[in-house]
């Protein structure tokens, strides 16, 4: 029997077990005198389900509306925050080419446009959003601690900018428009133009604040808050946020129309705000099932038995680290399982999404769901493995939690090899998972290396 099969013969525990599959060791010729041996053993582990409260309230796209859950019948409201960019070689034409009211330039209209991609429930079902500016103060943006944030904390209630009713499908629209896979679904709102006339007669007064963006948000425009004000029974996705300002010029002695068009992104400030239903409290109560829930934030974690797969390893290789999620079949009503799932440490829940920890791979592992299989395949974690231990050597994780994962929705941007953000999911998704008992554990395969002289 090799080393790791000596060690690991007969370790059961309650929760953590661990057997040796012989037929699948193996010797590998890397030289006359030299070869790598290879292990594979499988350990069991339990999962559960558990909601947060403190959410990240970064998110990839806004969500407005409310919506009930088929399966609980809870009632989900969210608003959102956004604020816009500025580019550092901003420029309007020259102050003398642009129309004038009694000495100053002005603002012909504005507006704020939400770019919607993706809606829930009734799509045809009117809603109505109102407007509010934002708090200019970033050291209470940068306070928030979750998708329950108290919304004097973002909006400015005394600045109401406006209001617009809505539906997803516009029927004002040609029908073979509205279903062209070009059309772009939008909510738009006029904003008093005199907000326009403050912001253009403050570049030309302080250009340098439209030059930078915390310059702009202090100074010139923090953002805009949007929440419902009427109405339940749809839900949709903001992917792109515009402010448009219009205004009139001079152009070879004729009147011009232009505009400049500020575009928000999350990467400055983007943020979804979500009223959770009490009925999630009784999905963590499920026997033999655990959940995952957006946006209620209703997540799965997992025990892994790490200290079992390491002692008596010290020397040795994970290669691989494997395991699977089988999900239940949904049922109709129900809204789609989430795409994308995040395996993150405990420790690292919340901070992860802030603090620039999905730059390094030992610390997160993100897998899609696969629709013909109904499953979510994790299959290697082994440098997650090692970033368990990690942290527990740095002391960021407590001796209670350091071998606990947490299982969460995601969204995601990538430049093909590589992500470049990742985002808790705000959008409706749910999806029912087998859980790991003592009875019928989660299995977790476990591939160990070493060289054998």
């Amino acid at each position: 029997m090799t080393k790791a099969g000596a060690f690991l013969l007969g370790l059961c525990s309650l929760l953590c077990a661990c057997t040796e599959t012989t037929g699948t060791l193996g010797i590998i010729e890397t030289g006359e005198e030299l070869s790598t041996v290879s292990a594979t053993f499988h350990f069991t582990s339990g999962t559960d389900s558990l909601y947060l409260d403190q959410l990240p309230y970064n998110s990839q796209f806004g969500c407005i509306g409310a919506i009930r859950d088929p399966e609980t019948g809870g009632l989900i409201e969210s608003s959102f925050a956004t604020q816009f960019v500025t580019q550092s070689n901003f420029k309007l034409p020259d102050e003398s080419l642009m129309k004038k009211v009694d000495g100053h330039v002005v603002c012909d209209s504005m507006e704020l446009i939400l770019f919607m991609n993706q809606a829930y429930g009734d799509l045809d079902n009117a809603m109505k959003m109102e407007v509010y500016g934002m708090q200019s103060d970033r050291a209470t943006l940068n306070s928030l601690t979750g998708i329950t944030f108290p919304e004097e904390k973002v909006a400015d209630f005394n600045e109401h900018l406006g209001s617009r009713m809505f539906t997803f499908f516009d029927r004002t629209v040609p029908a073979d428009e509205l279903q062209s896979s070009t059309h772009q679904h939008s909510i738009r709102v006029p904003i008093d133009s005199e907000i326009g006339t403050q912001m253009m007669m403050k570049y030309y007064e302080h250009p340098e604040w439209f030059r930078d963006n915390n310059l702009f948000h202090d100074n010139v425009f923090p953002g805009v808050y949007c929440r419902l004000s009427e109405s339940e029974g749809t839900m949709v996705n903001v992917a792109v946020s515009a402010l448009d300002v219009n205004f009139v010029y001079k152009k070879d002695g004729k009147d011009k129309e232009g505009f400049v068009r500020f575009g928000a992104t999350p990467e400055v400030f983007q943020c979804t705000r979500v009223e959770n239903p009490k009925s999630r409290k009784k999905l963590c109560e499920v026997p033999d099932t655990t959940y995952l829930k957006n946006p209620d934030g209703v997540i799965t974690y997992i025990n892994l038995p790490v200290d079992e797969m390491l002692k008596g390893h010290e020397q040795d290789s994970i290669s691989m680290c494997a395991l699977t999620l089988q999900a239940y079949s949904k049922t109709d009503d129900a809204f789609d399982a989430p795409s994308q799932l995040l395996l993150v440490p405990h420790a690292l829940r919340y901070t992860f999404f802030t603090e620039n920890w999905n730059k390094d791979d030992r610390f997160f592992y993100i897998t899609s769901y696969n629709a013909n299989t109904n499953a979510y395949v994790f299959s290697n974690i082994s440098r997650l493995v090692k970033g368990l231990k990690l942290l527990k050597d740095m002391g960021i994780s407590t001796d209670e939690d350091w071998e606990r994962v947490d299982v969460i929705p995601v969204s995601t941007t990538s430049d093909g090899s590589t992500y470049t953000s990742i985002f808790y999911d705000v959008t409706p998704t749910s999806v029912r998972l087998v859980c790991g008992t003592d009875d019928k554990p989660l299995d977790i395969q476990v591939v160990y290396s070493y060289f054998n002289r």
